[in-house]
């Protein structure tokens, strides 16, 4: 499978066929890299998005270049610029060791594994193996743009048989270092009670309580744990 061809299949899923469930999942995709110390140390300290008066415009610039880079077709001028801004924001932080490989790993794992486990969850059928290659396949390639390393993948050294093998490989590295690496931090309440102050800012007042209990109860009990 191409990448073009795995890309075509990633769109219709996310705009034709579960585009609630695949949008939502994405958001709490993001979301569930807050409940990392080492990501959520970062995110605070620059203020971006647990300062009231930047928070709302970081969490829109990230949805426009993230769709920008997604929604494209992959050779597209729009979705290079997209990757390429992504690379240039993300490369100061890297360069000086405040970024770990392993974390952009796992946060590139989530935008590909909390879709699946939100249709397996709430929708009216499954991603489809077929579908689950062609997402392995277009977000191999997204993280190689992002440059981001395999190495830590046991078959890094021989390469994947196709998409779905190595979607396999990243859904286990990501469970285990989720569980070693997700642990309770203040910074990570900090960025959690930050974002969904912005994701409930049209909420009336009255049912913001509600609201948040709702959001609340759709976390993981791991990532619960982790925000307090």
């Amino acid at each position: 499978m191409t990448v073009k061809d795995a890309h075509s299949v990633h769109v219709s899923l996310t705009e034709l066929e579960f585009p609630i469930i695949f949008h939502t999942s994405t958001f709490f995709a993001l979301f569930k890299t807050y409940g990392i110390p080492s990501i959520s140390k970062l995110l605070v300290a620059t203020g971006q998005l647990s300062c009231p008066e930047t928070a709302s415009k970081r969490a829109a610039d990230t949805a426009t270049i993230m769709t920008e880079a997604i929604i494209n077709k992959p050779d597209s001028e729009r979705a290079i610029s997209g990757i390429a801004r992504m690379n240039y924001l993300h490369s100061r932080y890297i360069k000086a060791g405040k970024i770990s490989n392993d974390d952009m790993l796992y946060t590139l794992s989530l935008f590909v594994l909390e879709p699946i486990r939100w249709t397996a969850r709430y929708e009216w059928r499954t991603v489809t193996d077929f579908e689950r290659c062609a997402m392995g396949v277009y977000w191999k390639d997204m993280g190689e743009a992002m440059k981001i390393s395999y190495d830590t993948l046991p078959s890094a050294g021989q390469g994947w048989r196709d998409g779905f093998h190595w979607l396999e490989e990243v859904e286990a590295w990501s469970l285990a270092y989720e569980a070693q690496n997700m642990v309770p931090a203040e910074t990570n309440a900090t960025l959690g009670r930050g974002t969904f102050d912005v994701a409930l800012f049209n909420v009336p007042s009255a049912l913001k309580p509600l609201s948040f209990t709702v959001a609340y109860i759709l976390l993981e009990p791991r990532l619960r744990k982790a925000m307090k």
